[in-house]
């Protein structure tokens, strides 16, 4: 999800620095359409118009901003959680994609039958249906940690489809 990294940097740098950026992401309408972004990358994923990837990234970059400027009036100006939280989910992205996704096509064969495992037996939590969670989650700004748990288990569930998608391809 390297745009998601992207935004996720960006806003943190953002929120740190006090850019007057900001008050363009509070817009009704930047945040609004990061929702509406969120649920038409959750439906063409859903249909399978677009690779896991793109919907992936495209849906937590909407919810990302949507996220941001949903919560950011209903908490104080300098609340650490709209730095901490988009530097925590660029870490925790970056971290899975190069720990993980990028060496998947090396996975010993018993790795790979435990991830099939893991996938086909454990997993049983869909990440379309852990969108919708992410997105049931940002209209619930009284439960702050809500949308971050959502969000990182959003983030490790793709890691594991990720993996299965290169190893089955090869």
């Amino acid at each position: 999800m390297p745009i998601f990294i992207v935004c996720c940097l960006l806003l943190a740098f953002l929120v740190k620095s006090q850019s007057i950026y900001l008050s363009f992401l509070l817009d009704q309408w930047v945040w609004m359409a990061g929702s509406a972004a969120a649920v038409l990358f959750l439906f063409l994923g859903w249909w399978k118009k677009l690779s896991g990837a793109v919907w992936h990234d495209g849906f937590a970059v909407g919810a990302l901003s949507a996220w941001y400027g949903n919560w950011q009036p209903l908490f104080s100006r300098d609340a650490p959680m709209f730095y901490l939280f988009p530097l925590y989910y660029a870490l925790l992205s970056g971290w899975l994609t190069l720990a993980i996704i990028n060496k998947s096509a090396r996975f010993d064969p018993a790795s790979r039958e435990s991830l099939i495992y893991l996938q086909h037996n454990l997993a049983r939590f869909d990440t379309r249906l852990i969108a919708c969670l992410v997105l049931a989650s940002l209209v619930a700004p009284e439960h702050y940690l809500l949308y971050p748990s959502a969000m990182s288990l959003f983030i490790v569930r793709f890691t594991l489809q990720r993996c299965l998608e290169i190893i089955e391809s090869q």
